[in-house]
């Protein structure tokens, strides 16, 4: 991984919001509003983007801090 990719940045954030998958909770299966076959962080920027850029901002605070006491 380069030092690029590295950082907390928006596209890191969907990728990892991605790999963790949609919350059961929120599926369509399960009652939800998210259809089950979407990239959950995709799907999230797209349909949701205050939601997805307050989260992101959370989570960059998280991340740096995180890369601080490394």
């Amino acid at each position: 991984m380069n030092r690029k990719e590295e950082r907390p940045s928006k596209i890191a954030y969907e990728r990892h919001l991605n790999q963790k998958g949609i919350p059961e909770k929120q599926k369509k299966s399960n009652g939800g509003n998210i259809p089950d076959y979407v990239k959950y962080g995709t799907w999230l920027r797209v349909n949701d983007p205050e939601l997805f850029e307050k989260d992101y901002q959370d989570w960059k605070k998280k991340m740096r801090a995180k890369m601080q006491q490394d």
